[in-house]
């Protein structure tokens, strides 16, 4: 027979596991979202020639896949700066906001004017361990 104590912990055990999976879950779970809350944001970085990735607060990884090409990235590399150019209105970085990515030593002699703005895509969940897309 089981105790009073062992019956509360037992229900507290299975309420947990009917739960429903956490927002970030759902989120890559669906395979791609739309957009991030801009104010988790906790570091961007270039990686690879059409694609940037955005480190969030609570470490979940975005990696968005430009909605196209955006000329002169593949010569950046990692000393990449990738600054967001829209979004501060709304709070949220989304599909179809623009970045500017550019190389910070270069853009003191030419102007940030001379780099392209780039259109991001959707944005897809990454494992930490692996950078693999969930």
């Amino acid at each position: 027979m089981k105790t009073p104590a062992q019956l509360i912990l037992l229900c507290f055990a299975a309420a947990g596991c009917t739960a429903g999976p956490p927002p970030e879950a759902k989120a890559s779970a669906a395979g791609a979202v739309r957009c991030i809350p801009l104010d988790q944001v906790i570091a961007r970085r270039l990686s690879g020639p059409a694609s940037v990735d955005f480190e969030m607060l609570g470490g979940i990884t975005y990696r968005n896949q430009l909605a196209s090409a955006c000329p002169g990235l593949g010569r950046l590399g990692e000393s990449a700066v990738v600054a967001v150019t829209a979004g501060a209105e709304t709070g949220s970085l989304c599909a179809g906001d623009r970045v500017k990515i550019f190389d910070p030593v270069e853009v003191k002699a030419t102007g940030l004017e001379t780099y392209p703005s780039c259109q991001l895509g959707k944005f897809s969940a990454m494992s930490a361990a692996t950078g693999a897309k969930h």
